[in-house]
């Protein structure tokens, strides 16, 4: 029997490269039929196809931002624990990796009202070590980055016209020498307070874009530490169901800020105002212990206004 450092010599080394997980992470996911697919076309060009993975590789463990779209109205927290579960226990066997943690995040709904997804047990989730960074939207300063692309390549094609002229391939006045020549030239006049005024607006522009964080487009569900997160839109829908289900409520509407849920209801005219009130904040009470995530709720009334028939 050779000593273990010999074994390991002869074993060589393995590699899993970050395509790989997030392979295996949409594979997995993609198993559950509640989850939607959106491939191809526009999606694919503008790099919001679904599901898909972004991987944070550590030195032995791996953290994954997993987006995916749901059919409505399957439940979400059910549909996103369940697509948790599968996804890290499949990274867990397939490729040996510890994962610190499995951000699913909802990223879409399609309407489905034929689809039932199946029952989901109720298991709890365990804690992560390491949590990759929320989701966000693009960076600010990434027209910043065009403009300085652009002005690159309108340089790199000076310079290699300058390089033809000196080598005599082609014939022409040399655009660099005259515009130094002309820079050298110039003398103090009044007209140039204008560009130096623009100039220092546009700097501070530009360093205004390059440090301003990015802005959040997801809220994370069920706590300080979420694993799960969903978009204003998703959680507008959501309180609209749960107040739809409240009797006496006609129709429900729901605005989600960052500081405020409203969710206009229309009630029956039976039902009075603060009993609708009541129901309706009953109803929403499992969701927003949840996805309230600090915002306020309003919730405003109106009458149902009855059908003529002529």
């Amino acid at each position: 029997m050779q000593p273990h450092s010999a074994r390991d010599e002869l074993r060589g080394s393995l590699e899993i490269k970050h395509r790989a997980l997030s392979r295996t992470a949409i594979a997995a996911a993609s198993k559950d039929p509640r989850v939607t697919r959106t491939t191809g076309g526009m999606s694919r060009l503008t790099g919001r196809e679904l599901p898909r993975a972004d991987v944070t590789l550590g030195e032995d463990t791996v953290s994954v931002n997993l987006y995916i779209g749901v059919r409505w109205p399957s439940q979400i927290t059910d549909v996103t624990e369940s697509v948790h579960r599968t996804v890290e226990a499949a990274l867990a066997t397939m490729t040996g990796v510890h994962v610190h943690r499995v951000n699913v995040l909802v990223s879409d709904t399609a309407l489905d009202r034929s689809a039932r997804g199946p029952d989901v047990a109720a298991d709890d989730v365990a804690a992560a070590v390491v949590s990759p960074r929320p989701p966000t939207a693009g960076p600010a300063a990434m027209p910043v980055a065009l403009v300085f692309g652009f002005a690159l390549l309108a340089v790199a094609f000076v310079a290699g016209r300058e390089f033809f002229i000196a080598q005599g391939h082609i014939v022409g006045s040399p655009w660099i020498a005259d515009a130094v020549h002309w820079v050298s030239q110039l003398h103090w006049q009044g007209w140039m307070i204008a560009p130096a005024v623009g100039s220092i607006v546009v700097g501070a522009l530009f360093v205004f874009a390059g440090v301003k964080p990015r802005t959040r487009t997801h809220s994370g569900l069920g706590g300080p530490t979420p694993t799960v997160w969903a978009t204003p839109t998703d959680i507008a829908r959501l309180c609209s169901a749960a107040a739809q289900s409240t009797r006496g409520v006609v129709d429900a509407h729901t605005v989600v800020t960052r500081r405020k849920i409203e969710v206009r209801v229309q009630r029956d005219r039976a039902v009075s105002p603060d009993s609708a009130d009541a129901a309706v904040r009953t109803a929403l009470g499992p969701v927003l212990s949840v996805a309230a995530g600090g915002r306020r709720l309003t919730v405003q009334h109106s009458v149902s206004q009855p059908t003529r028939v002529s």
